[in-house]
């Protein structure tokens, strides 16, 4: 069986989310001599998930080098743009989980895909 890079990174991501989660679940409570962290959740998304849409989004763009260092200058520039598109894409899946009453499932990656 042939696996495509982004299906291999897809892979990795899910497996990283996964290994995250499960140590998150083995820390002590918040108070017990640990600092209050941010939600599992938030952190796989943070993590992982942006970061490979950011990637996979560039690797679409075929930005070179030079354009990947655009977008960074523009984000150092520019930091609210970042900030209202991720309220924007909060906002529109909330919109989406309303629409399907309040629920969503995560979407699977599929191996055969081409």
């Amino acid at each position: 069986m042939k696996i495509t890079k982004r299906q291999l990174r897809r892979i990795i991501q899910e497996e990283r989310a996964k290994i995250l989660r499960e140590s998150m679940e083995e820390l002590p409570p918040p108070g017990a001599d640990r600092k209050k962290s941010a939600t599992t959740d938030m952190t796989i998304l943070l993590e992982d998930h942006i970061r490979m849409a950011v990637y996979d989004g560039l690797e679409e763009l075929g930005l070179d080098e030079n354009g990947a260092n655009e977008v960074i200058r523009g984000l150092y520039n520019r930091p609210d743009l970042l900030k209202d598109a991720m309220v924007n894409a909060l906002n529109d899946y909330k919109k989406k989980l309303s629409m399907h009453g309040g629920r969503s499932k995560p979407r699977n990656v599929d191996l055969f895909d081409r």
